[in-house]
Parts: structure tokens; sequence; C-alpha cells
């Protein structure tokens, strides 16, 4: 029971410190905007200061411009004018150079005060896990309810994990399709120009072409299975409809001949389509994936928050 006294004391002394969390957040942002306008306008407020004293250079000196207010008889007058607006300028350069030293200092002090929240809330967490683990112990009805949500929290950010890996095995496998696509219709707009007589450098470069399709292929069913065993581990399939033309589909391509370069373009046309379709479909079941990992998110946040709100309340 003492333990519990002690824990509870530690547990609302870091809530109050994390309290002001949101402000010191929403704070930081305005502030962090607020320099970058602020740094814009001591820019120009610099290059404006510059101009002045140009200005007054030019007067003072024997410029073409100072020959002339000498020769009307003002020159002192002029002199006195831009030394006004000279003088001016530096105030209000000075005023946006302090102004900003104090934005830039409130914003250290503010990721300060912001460091200093982070590090209560791993003590915040440290500290309710310990508490749950003792009350987890104790043969009581709160406990049990307790170590069901912990069960149920737990397993939530499993699947969110799950869905995670699935979500990064697929943007691999939609990378390798990406790439598939751009060497296919490269080596389409090539294979077009060798068909219709294109000579030799059209031949070599679908060739070539040809070669880094090959390269991609290859690595291509690798992405794909390993999207499809991270699929299964949340119970969910790739239903996908395409064609891909095999790496040895292409090997024909030395022969020189118009029927095998017919043949050859007619794989390339096929095959662009189907990785085409596949990037399609890919991006598709992505877009489920990311919306499940929010709902999956959204349930963790809950049942997180109302975790611990249930574990400080015990006593």
């Amino acid at each position: 029971m003492e333990e519990y006294t002690r824990l509870n004391k530690e547990l609302q002394h870091l809530q109050t410190q994390i309290a002001e969390k949101q402000w010191v957040e929403a704070r930081l942002i305005e502030m962090e905007a607020k320099i970058v306008y602020q740094k814009a306008q001591l820019t120009h407020l610099q290059e404006q200061l510059a101009k002045e004293r140009a200005d007054i250079t030019m007067l003072e000196g024997l410029s073409l411009v100072g020959l002339f207010y000498s020769i009307l008889g003002n020159k002192d007058q002029k002199l006195e004018k831009e030394r006004r607006e000279a003088l001016m300028a530096q105030l209000k350069y000075d005023e946006a150079r302090q102004s900003l030293a104090l934005s830039e200092a409130e914003v250290e002090g503010l990721k300060i005060r912001m460091q200093r929240i982070h590090e209560a809330e791993e003590m915040l967490e440290a500290k309710l896990e310990i508490k749950l683990s003792l009350l987890l112990l104790e043969p009581i009805p709160a406990a049990q309810a307790l170590k069901q949500r912990h069960t149920q929290w737990q397993a939530l950010k499993k699947q969110k994990l799950e869905i995670s890996e699935a979500l990064e095995a697929g943007k691999l496998y939609r990378e390798i399709l990406e790439l598939l696509t751009r060497q296919l219709k490269s080596t389409q707009n090539w294979g077009t120009l060798d068909v219709m007589g294109g000579g030799m450098l059209s031949s070599y470069v679908k060739q070539q072409r040809l070669g880094d399709v090959r390269k991609t292929l290859s690595s291509l069913r690798h992405y794909e299975l390993n999207f499809r065993r991270e699929l299964a581990d949340i119970k969910q399939s790739l239903d996908l409809d395409v064609e891909l033309t095999s790496v040895e589909g292409f090997l024909d391509v030395f022969f020189d001949n118009l029927i095998t370069d017919w043949i050859v373009q007619q794989r390339i046309n096929r095959s662009l389509a189907g990785a085409q379709k596949a990037f399609s479909q890919v991006g598709q079941v992505l877009i489920m994936l990311g919306v499940r990992c929010q709902q999956v998110d959204n349930q963790i946040e809950i049942e997180e928050d109302e975790l611990k709100k249930k574990i400080v309340e015990a006593t």
C-alpha cells in the first residue's frame, strides 16, 4: 500500500509536467514560423540600410550626384536628409535584429522545456509499467480487468507492427514495378524504332534496355513473394491478375529478323501492360493497408489512454 502511495504521487507529479505539452508544441510551431518571417524582414532592412549608406557615400564623395547637388547649393540639406533616413534605417534594422534574437532565445527555451516533457513522458511510462506489474500480482477483480486490457493493447501493437511490415514490403515491390515500367517503356520505344527499320543503333540500344529489364525481372519475384508473405501474416491476400513475360521470354532477341523482332515487341507490350496493371493493383492494396494501419493506430491510442487512466486510478 505504501508503495502504491509513493508511485501515485510520482505519477501525479509527472502528469503535471506533461500537461503543458500541447501548449509548448503549438507555441514552438508559432515561434519557428515567426522566425522565418523575421529573418526575411531583417534581410530586407539590411538591404535598405546598405542603400541609405551608399546614398550618403555618393553625396559625400566626388560623384556626379554630389557635384550636382553642390552646384545647386543644397548639398548639405540633401546630405542631412540622407543621414536621417540612414539613421532611421539603422534603428529599424537594430530593432528587428534584437527582436529576432529574442524570438530565437524563446525557441531555445521552448525546446528545453520540450526535452524535459519528453523525459517526463519516458519516466511516466516506466512508473506506469512498475505499478501495472504490482497490480497484476494482486488477486483482485480490478487487476484481472487491467490484465485483460493490457493483453488487448499488446495485441493491437503486434497487429500494427505486422501491417507496417506489409506496407514496407509493398512499397519495395511497387518501387521495383515502377522501375520495370520505366525500363519497359524505354525498351518499347526503341523496339518500335527497330521494327520500323531503325538500324544497328536502335537494335543495339533495344538489346541494352532488354538487359536492364531481365535484371529487374530477376529480382521482381523475390519482392512479390516477400509482399505476399507479409500480407499472409495479416490474413490479407494479393490478387494479381497480370501478365509479365519471364526472363526466358526475352532470350531470343539476338536473332536478327523481322518476325523475331515483332514477337519480342509484342512480349514487351504485354509485359508493360502487366507491369502497369500490377503497379495500380499494388497501389490499391497499399491504400487499404494505410487505412487499416491508421484505424489500428487510433485503437491503440484509445486503449493506451484508458489503460493509463485505470493504472493511475488503481490503489
